[in-house]
């Protein structure tokens, strides 16, 4: 079993590492993204106060003026003093992010794409490789890293009475080897809650199936009853969704797409996050979820993506970003040990073939002494 585990273990890093190091470089990056957006563009989030003083059809009229031919998608209330955010359409496939100061509704600067943050983001999730199954390769690679730090635990599990020893640098050991143990041990809770977390992620229908069988899961909610006529106003749609929450924050709202489209408000309560479906048209509540009517299988899916991005681990978001970078670290020490292990083993077959050979050739004997060294 540990010939065949270790060929496992060996063969998924050789093959699917590489993609693993980006995968894993990226999604350091994106732990501290808004901080790093902030540093590289301060103009985006240059406001001139925190509280948003005009409406949300206020904002969406300001963006229109300033792309042409947006549709808004959605509107992101401001956090921690920054911008109000607007995603919208334009021409062409990408998607605009609008910075709006929220006193003045002037946009700050309208980004295609997302900008350097939003291209890692696409790259992280599906490689920008959406329409060629690029979400499902990320999958696959978490299936590896999951597998991956499994196997390398089992591995590195030291005999009976060694346990203390193995805590820490063995004498006798290359650098590369040490580091692959010791980062290998004490990192590997990390690795695999990111792989397991971005499973889930990858493979969102996949996984609400498997978890419906242990538990139920509430339907997506994509597209609503649609009675036709014009969609009432997104202010509106806001007041009806508060009406039933009283005192909660506004996150943010989701405007309907299509013609069967909903509008999605996203608050926040004590009990933690709420989203409100309402009929475009009527304004009519389609549906609410909130702490009280979220089944275990709902909660267990919505913590997913806070535990993989670190946003409910608080301080400990370093761990994340630290668990991002083991990818790399791990990878290229468990090359450079494999590598020097065929080294060896040709140096060591090349020996055997020169004494097999009686050692007449004087050429021989000094290649042999040269690969000795």
């Amino acid at each position: 079993m540990r010939r065949l585990w270790l060929q496992v273990h060996l063969w998924l890093g050789l093959t699917l590492g590489a993609i693993g190091i980006v995968v894993g470089l990226s999604g350091s990056f994106l732990v501290y993204d808004h901080e790093i957006d902030v540093w590289l563009n301060p103009q985006r989030y240059a406001v001139s106060g925190s509280e948003p003083s005009h409406s949300l059809a206020e904002y969406a009229a300001s963006v229109r003026q300033a792309v042409p031919g947006a549709r808004i998608v959605g509107i992101r209330m401001p956090e921690d003093g920054g911008p109000v955010i607007v995603t919208a359409r334009a021409q062409g496939p990408a998607f605009q992010r609008v910075f709006v100061d929220p006193p003045t509704a002037k946009v700050l600067e309208a980004v295609s794409g997302g900008g350097l943050v939003g291209w890692v983001h696409r790259f992280h999730e599906n490689l920008t490789l959406r329409e060629y199954r690029g979400r499902e390769i990320v999958g696959a690679v978490g299936i590896a890293m999951l597998i991956s730090a499994l196997s390398g635990l089992y591995l590195w599990w030291p005999a009976r009475g060694r346990f203390r020893e193995a805590l820490g640098v063995r004498a006798g050991f290359t650098t590369s080897r040490n580091l692959h143990y010791l980062l290998g041990f004490y990192g590997c809770v990390v690795l695999a809650l990111l792989a397991f977390t971005g499973i889930w992620l990858a493979y969102v229908d996949a996984g609400r199936a498997v978890v419906s069988a242990f538990s139920p899961v509430t339907p997506r909610m994509v597209e609503g009853s649609s009675p036709g006529g014009k969609p009432i106003a997104p202010d509106a749609a806001l007041s009806a969704a508060q009406a039933l929450y009283p005192g909660a924050r506004v996150v943010g709202i989701g405007f309907p797409s299509g013609e069967r489209g909903v509008y999605r408000v996203n608050l926040r309560d004590a009990a933690g996050p709420v989203m409100v479906f309402l009929e475009p048209a009527s304004g009519v509540v389609l549906r609410r979820a909130d702490a009280s009517n979220r089944s275990g299988g709902d909660r267990f899916l919505a913590v997913q993506r806070d535990l993989h991005t670190g946003e409910m681990l608080g301080a400990a978001r370093l761990l994340i970003f630290l668990g991002g970078l083991l990818p790399a670290v791990l990878v290229v020490t468990g090359t450079t040990m494999w590598l020097r292990q065929r080294r060896r083993k040709y140096v060591a077959t090349s020996s055997g073939d020169v004494a097999a050979s009686g050692g007449e050739n004087p050429e021989n004997a000094t290649a042999a002494s040269a690969m000795r060294r």
